[in-house]
């Protein structure tokens, strides 16, 4: 199990002693010496699950659950990771499937409900490393395929619906601030999954839209509106992907760095937010006209954004070349 957990690795695996001096990328053999890594995100050969509960080393038996092929302790507080081996990896790649995701998806979902003390919000992305004497490693000879986990748990996919934030302009402009909220965390789980991205985005869409049948005198959205959203949504936010959606506005600098080096810094971070506001005000006129079926123009997109017509044109390449306006 040990050889078949290092071959599932990345040639460069992300590792680190401690997530509060950052993590880098390193040779697989010298990544594995360190206490916590990246186990592979594009062909997942494993379910991680984080149990934030002392002395959980075989609260898997208590809730007769199979038992995890690694079960990695922490001897300071006894909280574990588990992971459980698959024999064929769920590809996260661009050719991925998305059937077989979702089934790894609503699997690992049914795990930590499973479990007592298992955190919700843990993406698995970070594993306590097994082979690190940091920790205390508890093995089983155990691989599985993902229906086997039917046996022990109920993998029906609960449909967690968001708390929507209703705009007062209409279901238009609620579907697309709740969507681009939804999707800019979100986006950081699909690496180079682009095709996963539009098609989880899509879902998310159809589903604020199932809610406004109850929630709305005028029912749901047209699917052509819906997906026309999607489809703006998901191309800015993919494109943006390696920003961070969830910090506008803070800054966060030295305090023995000179003062004027301070200013110029924050004048020019300050500039970027603004111009990031702008983008998503132009981008959201933009998907509401195509919605709509008004014609596009520069003249409508500047009255829709309520943003002036030169700045308009100098982002106009721009969006014609993400929003296919030429064609």
């Amino acid at each position: 199990m040990i050889e078949q957990f290092i071959d599932s690795l990345p040639e460069k695996v992300r590792c680190t002693d401690s997530f509060e001096n950052g993590t880098k990328h390193r040779k697989k053999d010298k990544a594995l010496s360190f206490p916590y890594i990246e186990h592979n995100q594009l062909y997942k050969k494993y379910i991680a699950i984080d149990i934030d509960t002392p002395g959980s080393a075989f609260l898997w038996e208590k809730h007769g659950l199979p038992p995890p092929t690694f079960i990695v302790v922490n001897p300071k507080n006894s909280h574990c990771h588990y992971l459980w081996q698959l024999r064929t990896p769920v590809i996260y790649t661009e050719g991925g499937r998305r059937k077989p995701q979702q089934f790894y998806e609503n699997v690992d979902c049914s795990l930590t409900r499973s479990l007592p003390g298992a955190d919700p919000a843990y993406v698995g992305k970070f594993i306590k490393n097994p082979l690190s004497a940091f920790w205390k490693t508890i093995r089983h000879n155990a691989e599985y395929d993902l229906e086997d986990f039917q046996e022990y748990i109920d993998t029906t996919p609960i449909r967690k619906r968001q708390n929507l934030v209703w705009d007062a302009l209409g279901r238009n402009n609620t579907l697309f601030n709740n969507l681009r909220f939804w999707a800019y965390p979100t986006v950081k789980k699909y690496l180079n999954n682009h095709a996963g991205f539009i098609s989880a985005v899509e879902e998310q869409a159809f589903e604020i839209n199932s809610q406004f049948i109850s929630r709305s005198d005028k029912g749901s959205l047209l699917h052509k509106e819906v997906l026309s959203t999607a489809t703006s949504v998901s191309s800015y936010t993919w494109r943006n992907r390696y920003g961070d959606f969830r910090r506008k506005g803070i800054m966060q600098l030295p305090e023995d760095m000179p003062q004027k080096q301070k200013e110029s810094l924050g004048a020019c971070y300050t500039n970027k937010v603004r111009s990031q506001t702008v983008k998503e005000k132009i981008v959201q006129a933009v998907a509401e006209l195509k919605a709509q079926g008004t014609p596009v123009t520069q003249t409508s997109v500047s009255i829709r954004a309520e943003i002036s017509l030169p700045t308009i044109k100098r982002n106009w390449n721009e969006l014609a070349q993400q929003f296919n306006l030429y064609a």
